[in-house]
């Protein structure tokens, strides 16, 4: 009999939907302020994102599972995931993000857990980085791996902190005004190895902090 979620998986999946859901909040204001004919095509597609991923959200939890469970898995082309999450969290935020996709990278994977692994990274670095500096997603082959780099501008993460800022509630404390509740990270290294890969917290060449998910290719 399954013994259901515990505590820190409650927390993980409040925290997961209450993302999905300002994503929601944010694009209907926009929608309501009157945004142009041309943009509103691509709020909507964010809001049904959203949506699913809150589907996929409620769906793992009524059977207490992980959020990447492997039956439901499908090819997932990671340019077209990151270019979706972007274009959303540029709309929202208003925010300078800059995107360099290497076309053709796909991964087997549950992609609504993707999407919020991939949302979380570049939520952390819209918040952490100074202002007026972008946040840059890049994403290329390494070998047999599909590598998603997430850099930004900001203080950047100690050396000794970078295991465990994946942990659950931590959180490196810069700047007490900067919202979180040290949850988004975890749930990115939950995603990484639930698809069998790696999420890495390094330094940025020329200051500031690199997230980086190490997945395997589909077909390796």
């Amino acid at each position: 009999m399954n013994a259901g979620l515990d505590a820190t998986q409650l927390a993980l999946l409040s925290h997961e939907l209450r993302g999905a859901l300002t994503v929601v909040r944010g694009l209907n204001d926009l929608l309501r302020s009157g945004l142009p004919p041309e943009q509103q095509a691509s709020a909507l597609e964010g809001i049904d994102r959203a949506v699913m991923r809150m589907n996929a959200l409620i769906e793992s939890a009524r059977d207490a599972e992980a959020p990447a469970n492997s039956a439901g898995w499908e090819t997932v082309d990671l340019a077209t995931l990151a270019s979706g999450i972007v274009e959303e969290q540029r709309a929202i935020t208003g925010r300078e993000i800059l995107l360099q996709g290497e076309a053709g990278l796909s991964v087997n994977g549950d992609v609504n857990a993707l999407s919020r692994a991939l949302a979380n990274v570049i939520d952390n670095a819209l918040k952490y980085s100074f202002a007026k500096h972008p946040v840059e997603v890049r994403v290329y082959a390494d070998g047999s791996s599909a590598i998603i780099d997430v850099a930004d501008r900001g203080p950047g993460i100690p050396e000794e902190c970078r295991t465990e800022v994946f942990q659950p509630f931590e959180r490196l404390g810069h700047d007490d005004s900067i919202p979180g509740t040290g949850l988004g990270l975890a749930v990115v290294s939950s995603v990484a190895e639930s698809h069998g890969g790696t999420a890495l917290a390094l330094e940025r060449e020329g200051g500031g902090a690199l997230v980086r998910l190490v997945l395997p290719l589909a077909g390796s």
